[in-house]
């Protein structure tokens, strides 16, 4: 596979990385960004550009002058066209800095994703609220959740039991996410999902589906408060991210639930990804 290191294209397995991983451990910092491609064209970059760039300035990243959301997008082009990955993909964006040099790498690689739109998973997700630790609510916690300690313990935990993930919870008890995806909830017609300050980490793919549900009809709330007793009270669960999209929920705990709603909303959000794209072509 060909991926993007610092400009360049090349294959995987001969990229060569000024950073070396055991300085990441200590006194490293990686930043990532998945980005949904279609036709060999990277998705809704100027968003998340904006993301990526807000997070790098909180964390101090020295960014070169060339990365721009073109840069992205031509860099994304150029791997997917050579990947010959010209149906639905990932795209990746890594940054990764070395703190004793503030030196900044950028990583840009693919993975097939699929023949086109996003699909709903066939087999509903198992899922448990993770009780041994708790994501914080301070802003650097949430430029990267998934590389948290406690991210990587509540994997352990969901594959230890059999499970398909885990549900986080913040200092206070409210339900954040699951491990890698945004929790979205539906309560007498309304789609819920926890707002930014209890420790989400940001995604666009967010917004994106509270869009898509506005447009079909349903009344959103981006600020929902949700703990745990509060879940049984829900008639549906779905999960999403920009690399998965929309992954309905068949139980929490020993609570079952419907599979209906989200089904609509996932054509909904591939009604306006895939207008975007046809857009950029």
């Amino acid at each position: 596979m060909y991926i993007s290191v610092n400009q360049l294209f090349t294959k995987e397995e001969d990229a060569k990385l000024s950073i070396k991983p055991w300085n990441l451990q200590t006194q490293g910092c990686i930043l990532t960004e998945d980005i949904r491609a279609n036709a060999a064209m990277p998705l809704l970059v100027d968003e998340h550009y904006k993301l990526l760039k807000q997070n790098a300035e909180v964390l101090k990243f020295d960014l070169p002058p060339y990365f721009t959301p073109d840069f992205i997008k031509s860099q994304a082009n150029g791997i997917l066209t050579r990947n010959k990955l010209f149906q639905a993909a990932n795209v990746r964006v890594t940054l990764m800095r070395e703190v004793a040099s503030k030196q900044t790498e950028i990583i840009i690689t693919s993975q097939f994703a699929g023949a086109g739109p996003y699909e709903e998973n066939t087999k509903g997700l198992f899922l448990d609220i993770y009780n041994e630790g708790y994501i914080t609510t301070h802003r650097p916690s949430q430029l990267d959740q998934h590389c948290q300690l406690i991210n990587t313990l509540a994997k352990v935990s969901a594959l230890e039991k059999g499970l398909d993930d885990m549900l986080l919870t913040s200092d206070r008890g409210f339900i954040v996410s699951s491990t890698e995806s945004i929790l979205f909830a539906i309560q007498n017609g309304k789609i819920l999902t926890p707002p930014l300050e209890v420790g989400v980490r940001n995604d666009v793919m967010r917004q994106i589906v509270l869009d898509a549900a506005a447009n079909i009809g349903y009344r959103t709330d981006s600020e929902a408060l949700i703990m745990a007793e509060d879940l049984n009270e829900m008639s549906e669960i779905f999960l999403c991210s920009t690399a998965k999209g929309i992954q309905w929920v068949s139980g929490v705990k020993r609570h079952r639930y419907i599979h209906k709603e989200s089904k609509k909303i996932v054509g909904a959000v591939n009604n306006i990804l895939f207008s975007e794209s046809q857009t950029q072509n």
